[in-house]
């Protein structure tokens, strides 16, 4: 038997993340960030505890990437076309796709408003989601400015305030409306 390729070793080595990944984010979102320990990540995951940190340097290592990845795949509509420029079919793409993650990926949401709403926590990731949500929201100023919209600034905070209290009420309230919510949505923001 030969020796494994880079190639080999580099996709059971990204299988493996996304294997830990997965286990973390289930334990962080239904039994709690802090008391979840990387003993219990392990297990879950089906690895050893010292192999956990071939991967990620610390537990809090490992929620800044669950989180980061989150986000990332959350914008992955967000300007689909990468101009620079939200148009109308973008932002329609956008709401559409981020409400369906909300029903696609419940853990992860219940995720991220847990570690939002604890401060010790959110000040572990807040600079680094920070930096990365900084194109996010001056693409969203840039998109209302150019609807005439008063103020432009006031309504992208709005508008993300109103997804994320969508996004809640989503994950606690059976049957939520949320294909009606997502056309009120679209007939009075974009």
């Amino acid at each position: 038997m030969s020796p494994r390729t880079e190639n080999q070793n580099e996709l059971i080595r990204q299988v493996k993340r996304k294997q830990i990944m997965e286990a973390a984010l289930d334990l962080f979102a239904n039994v709690g960030y802090h008391p979840t320990s990387i003993s219990e990540i392990a297990k879950r995951a089906g690895i050893s505890k010292g192999l956990m940190y071939n991967y990620f340097d610390s537990k809090v290592d490992l929620l800044l990437s669950i989180v980061i990845e989150g986000y990332d795949r959350m914008n992955i509509s967000f300007d689909s076309d990468r101009d620079g420029v939200l148009s109308r079919d973008e932002m329609i793409l956008f709401v559409t796709d981020f409400l369906e993650q909300i029903k696609t990926d419940p853990n992860y949401w219940k995720l991220y408003f847990s570690v939002m709403g604890q401060p010790t926590v959110n000040s572990i990731f807040h600079n680094e989601l920070k930096n990365i949500s900084a194109p996010f929201f001056e693409l969203l100023t840039q998109y209302f400015e150019s609807a005439g919209k008063r103020n432009p600034e006031a309504e992208t905070l709005l508008f993300h305030s109103m997804l994320d209290g969508i996004c809640i009420n989503y994950l606690y309230h059976t049957n939520y409306p949320i294909k009606e919510v997502r056309q009120l949505i679209i007939e009075k923001f974009v």
